[in-house]
């Protein structure tokens, strides 16, 4: 009788250490995808920081594309600094909201890192 005791007791540690190592597993996962994400979208503003820098045709589709893109990902930012050249306009304000999602990639999955248990 002790030892069937001894085994459901067993089993319940077994089982709570497997979610907390499935959980673990599960923020990291999700820390990753985040920041895999973040970069992504940084890497979006960048292109198109290049692609308008080096006058490429705007109305190409793929310029389009990165365009209409990089428009969704400036968090606000698109407009902050106007100086006189458009270029650097862009390589400012643009370049800044890249910086931006990498840093806001590091930090949600460095805190997503910390609350896995």
């Amino acid at each position: 009788m002790t030892q069937d005791a001894d085994t459901g007791s067993q089993r319940k540690a077994n089982t709570s250490a497997d979610l907390r190592a499935l959980a673990s597993k599960s923020m990291t996962l999700v820390a990753s995808v985040v920041k895999i994400l973040c970069t992504i979208f940084a890497a979006i503003l960048v292109v198109y920081i290049v692609l308008f820098v080096a006058s490429a045709n705007q109305s190409n589709g793929i310029f389009t594309f990165f365009a209409d893109a990089a428009n969704n990902l400036t968090l606000g930012i698109g407009d902050l600094f106007v100086p006189a050249s458009e270029s650097l306009k862009v390589i400012l304000n643009y370049g800044l909201a890249a910086v931006v999602w990498l840093i806001i990639g590091a930090v949600v999955a460095r805190i997503l890192n910390a609350l896995a248990p």
